[in-house]
């Protein structure tokens, strides 16, 4: 599963999975912003584990993406060029993998993969850019998606959960856990939670955020007369 950044080429994740799932894609997409932050738009391919809306669903990947203000694209069914930058990096990491001996275990492999990824992060200048894609990436200023027109900042963890029968949710900061009311009209809704250390926001499944306020870290219970919608 690789990820790339579209400007410097720089490669975000690469990692190794035994069988490549929808919520596995979901996992590597939330560990790789919270290394690198959110970008303001996302391109994939076709493939199943990132879109079902040809069958008139939604992956969990498009309905997070949708809920973050993230711009989900994809290029035309059997049109590998659209997605040009990160299949060749495809053919350069097996190029590379070909070249090395055969390993057994998927962490063996995980091991080369990594070692190859720092060499073309830092090393490799890239003919493209004329320089190794992570100096690239660090020159460059970050465009990041906005959320009812406030940017989701880079270092912004997303918790999922759903609202309890008393109409609130739970949030863990600094090994306390907080009770956050977010209305008994809310009960039962599945909600992603931004945390921006205490800057923290609950969205619903259609994008609506519930709740926009500070934590206050010597309270357990966080009423809503304290919130700032």
């Amino acid at each position: 599963m690789n990820f790339i950044d579209d400007y410097s080429r720089a490669v975000l994740c690469s990692s190794v999975v035994r069988v490549t799932k929808g919520e596995g894609v979901v996992r590597l997409f939330y560990e790789t912003t919270e290394k690198y932050g959110f970008s303001e738009s996302v391109l994939s391919d076709n493939g199943a584990i990132y879109t079902t809306s040809y069958r008139g669903g939604h992956s969990g990947l498009e309905i997070d993406l949708a809920l973050l203000g993230i711009t989900f694209k994809h290029g035309r069914p059997y049109h590998p060029q659209t997605q040009g930058k990160v299949e060749r990096y495809h053919q350069t990491l097996k190029k590379y993998l070909r070249e090395h001996r055969k390993v057994a275990t998927i962490a063996a492999l995980q091991k080369q993969i990594d070692r190859f990824v720092l060499y073309y992060n830092e090393e490799r200048p890239h003919v493209a850019r004329g320089c190794a894609p992570m100096e690239a990436w660090r020159a460059l200023d970050k465009a990041t998606p906005r959320l009812q027109g406030l940017p989701i900042l880079a270092k912004t963890n997303v918790r999922h959960d759903h609202v309890d029968q008393w109409g609130s949710v739970t949030l863990r900061y600094r090994r306390k856990l907080h009770h956050i009311s977010v209305g008994r009209a809310h009960r039962h809704k599945r909600v992603i939670i931004l945390v921006a250390d205490l800057d923290i926001r609950v969205v619903a499944e259609d994008g609506e955020v519930l709740r926009h306020f500070t934590l206050d870290p010597t309270r357990d219970y966080q009423a809503r007369s304290r919130s700032t919608l």
